[in-house]
């Protein structure tokens, strides 16, 4: 899930007669796709992936995804006779991908666009100055991606990158079965939830449980609850870290007790707190445990193992009196990124490039073979399920950029120690958010925050 732009004054993007010329050039070649953008003669795009998995279609086999990806460069060279070649550089283990990157940029390797996961455009690449500000850039052709994709790739006002992969988003996943069985409808409100788990235990199944010795996994009930608590997660977030709020205000105190009330409640089991992954799938698979929280990703697994009975899903539900409305963690997996240290001569080129990633025929093409449960352009079918509609029209539409793709790593780990404190009733709500606060407040007294 879970670095700043090296232009001197990242509104000029917005301001220049340059940029507004752009705009002008990208929607006229978007009336046909025989009106290629103005180009350089004889330009080469050099596109650079940290990573194995920064390509398009990386989930398939390698000989399937070279195939794509040469079908997708030839359609663009075809619409945009102008420019010569599009080199995709993209090797490597996932957990090298940074370093190699920042590796080639003091290099002064030639690199014009770039391979971005969100996570790592929020938490290294723009802070480290290596990415330009694309704003206003992309409107003539922003209208084909998600908007609750576009904000994985916005920071301080600015827009880095498109989006243009799978979607992930969060939620809880349900037996159908046993909902069923006890004559309970698929929950609304977290009143709904609180009803129906008495008749779980009733029946010794424990109505609700979670990977918490995974302690990475422990944050999303934070995004899902403080969403709620400040009414808007990424302003209050950008706040904290500018030091103009506090993790331990009134929001960030109250994130921390909605969490808690779960185990109140008699929903959320305190067992989770050592139950890792396999152990929480199995105790659903089993029919063991009626519900659990988690991402997107769990869906695999369970048409793999899943074989007595039909599962659902339902969004993190609205929790009483509080003044926000549900936001669930998530996002696109990659985008595409221009390099700070592009040639001016190329930007026309690399615009038309992401342009040209983002129609719905070109986006089917490296989109499709992914089976996915949502992209981030717009027009690209999905997995047919009826869990996946649920999710399309009720969980993506609510999807909150991951807060720890923000947050310094050593918030991230006080969040996810504080919240298993609270599920244990070792430590207060208020005691929780001071904890976060304070792993801040050293950040900033030990000079590594904010970034250099």
């Amino acid at each position: 899930m879970p670095f700043t732009s090296s232009s001197p004054d990242p509104n000029m993007s917005r301001r220049s007669p340059r940029a507004f010329g752009l705009a002008a050039v990208v929607a006229a070649a978007l009336m046909t796709a025989t009106s290629p953008l103005a180009h350089a003669e004889g330009v080469t795009l050099k596109v650079f992936g940290g990573s194995s998995l920064d390509k398009l279609a990386p989930r398939q086999k390698p000989d399937d995804q070279a195939r794509i990806e040469k079908e997708v460069i030839d359609g663009f060279l075809e619409a945009y006779p102008d420019v010569e070649a599009v080199e995709w550089d993209a090797q490597g283990p996932q957990g090298d991908g940074v370093q190699r990157l920042v590796t080639a940029m003091l290099a002064q390797q030639e690199i014009d666009l770039i391979s971005c996961s969100a996570y790592h455009t929020n938490g290294t690449y723009i802070r480290r100055g290596l990415l330009k500000p694309i704003t206003g850039m992309t409107d003539a052709f922003a209208d084909r991606v998600e908007p609750s994709a576009f904000n994985a790739y916005e920071q301080n006002g600015e827009l880095y990158g498109v989006p243009i992969s799978t979607m992930s988003t969060s939620t809880i996943y349900y037996n159908k079965d046993m909902f069923a069985e006890l004559g309970i409808d698929v929950p609304e409100t977290y009143e709904d939830v609180v009803a129906a788990a008495p008749k779980f235990a009733e029946m010794g199944v424990i109505p609700m449980i979670h990977q918490g010795a995974n302690a990475p996994l422990w944050p999303m009930w934070y995004f899902e609850t403080f969403s709620q608590a400040s009414g808007d997660p990424i302003e209050a977030t950008s706040a904290n870290l500018a030091g103009e709020g506090k993790f331990n205000d009134e929001a960030g105190v109250e994130a921390f007790a909605l969490i808690k009330k779960w185990v109140d409640d008699g929903i959320l089991s305190p067992e989770s707190l050592s139950v890792d992954q396999a152990g929480m799938r199995a105790a659903f698979v089993n029919g063991k445990a009626a519900m659990y929280y988690g991402g997107t990703w769990e869906i695999p697994a369970l048409r793999d193992q899943v074989s007595d009975f039909e599962w659902g899903v339902f969004p993190f539900p609205k929790m009483a009196g509080t003044p926000g409305d549900p936001g669930h963690g998530g996002g696109p997996d990659n985008g595409i990124c221009i390099s700070s240290s592009i040639a001016p001569e190329k930007m026309d080129a690399a615009l038309g490039f992401i342009e040209y990633l983002t129609r719905p025929e070109v986006a089917t093409l490296y989109l499709a073979p992914e089976e996915p449960l949502g992209t981030s352009i717009k027009g690209v079918a999905g997995v047919q399920a009826d869990y996946a509609e649920v999710l399309r029209e009720k969980n993506f539409p609510a999807t909150i950029k991951f807060l720890d793709w923000i947050w310094p790593s050593e918030v991230t780990r006080a969040v996810a120690s504080s919240i298993a404190g609270v599920v244990g009733g070792e430590v207060t709500p208020q005691e929780a958010a001071d904890t976060v606060q304070q792993a801040y407040d050293d950040l900033v007294d030990q000079g590594q925050w904010p970034p250099k």
